[in-house]
């Protein structure tokens, strides 16, 4: 059994060693191991989450900052459209009076 259970924990371990030589990868030089959030610690998933957290909050404010820039540019687009209708209606009325 012990031999049994002892062959078990090495063959997982050897898995486990595979898995992170796979992981790892060149940054600034150095070889950093994959994240991996069972192997990380508490305070170092909470700074990761922080960033990724910041990271959306920077994405949703250029959206936010997008979609006020169209509807901007589509409240100009109305003015310039009732100016239009304005001009249309007193050529119209113009017109009209024209052949009175």
């Amino acid at each position: 059994m012990d031999s049994e259970l002892e062959e078990q924990l090495r063959a997982a371990f050897r898995d486990k060693l595979r898995l992170l030589q796979a992981e790892l990868h060149p940054a600034r030089g150095r070889i950093v191991p994959a994240r991996d959030a069972a192997t990380l610690l508490p305070s170092t998933r909470v700074l990761l989450k922080r960033r990724e957290v910041a990271a959306v909050e920077q994405e949703l404010q250029n959206r936010r900052e997008e979609f006020q820039q169209r509807m901007q540019r589509l409240a100009q687009r109305w003015q310039q459209l009732a100016r239009r209708e304005r001009q249309h209606r007193d050529a119209v009325l113009r017109f009209d009076s024209f052949l009175k």
